[in-house]
């Protein structure tokens, strides 16, 4: 979940992740992880994503232990599986990668991407915009893996598994309002540096931001991958 103060603002993933895929045609099942409620089959959902998430994909807690288990489990099946942010990272560890803590700081606001290796399901833009909220990144990808987009501050901004596994390190689900308010919330943590250059990632000056049309690369992934 995010922070209460910030979730205030446009809602919490529950509310967001929804909104911004169902308009591609996905429904969308939430579990709460951190509750212990996890599935049982892999058969409950035809793709599967992990979220964000305030916690760190090296955190020894069980429920991120359990998630990552399950990870391996929809990969070994080869079952379609996309991660955003937290999601993302954890991905990549749970299958042999590592994440640390970003030596350069904090990403937030919008941040641009280079595409390096499009992937079918993406369009033939070379460069996205995304909204960030992330302090750790993914160093060493899992044997198999590949970039798809990166940038000077994150060199694993996207990255992908054959044609069964599609991470990305931003948010496409967050709005520019909710952005703005983690930010406020997180400035003394983040830094009045940090913080206002990603207040001014957001202004009218600024390159669009492509929440929609990364929510559309994923939503097509999964079809592709179930055939449809």
């Amino acid at each position: 979940h995010l922070d209460p103060g910030p979730a205030a603002v446009a809602g919490d993933y529950p509310d967001l992740f929804p909104a911004a895929f169902a308009p591609h045609g996905l429904e969308l099942r939430v579990y709460e992880a951190t509750l212990g409620e996890l599935p049982e089959d892999l058969d409950e959902c035809d793709v599967w994503m992990v979220s964000g998430s305030r916690r760190s994909a090296y955190e020894d807690e069980g429920w991120i232990a359990a998630v990552s288990d399950l990870i391996v489990r929809i990969e070994a099946a080869r079952r379609p599986l996309a991660g955003i942010c937290f999601g993302h990272q954890l991905t990549a560890r749970a299958l042999g990668g590592e994440v640390t803590r970003a030596e350069v700081g904090w990403g937030v606001g919008g941040r641009r991407f280079d595409v390096v290796a499009p992937a079918p399901w993406m369009d033939d833009g070379d460069r996205f915009t995304l909204l960030m909220s992330h302090r750790d990144q993914v160093t060493r990808l899992p044997d198999g893996a590949e970039v798809v987009a990166t940038a000077p501050y994150c060199p694993v901004g996207a990255y992908r598994i054959g044609d069964h596994v599609f991470c990305v390190q931003g948010h496409p689900e967050f709005v520019p309002d909710l952005s703005l308010a983690l930010m406020e919330a997180r400035r003394e943590i983040i830094g009045d540096a940090v913080v206002d250059a990603g207040v001014a990632s957001l202004d009218a000056a600024a390159p669009p931001l492509d929440q929609d049309r990364v929510a559309g690369w994923i939503s097509e992934f999964y079809r592709r991958a179930l055939g449809r």
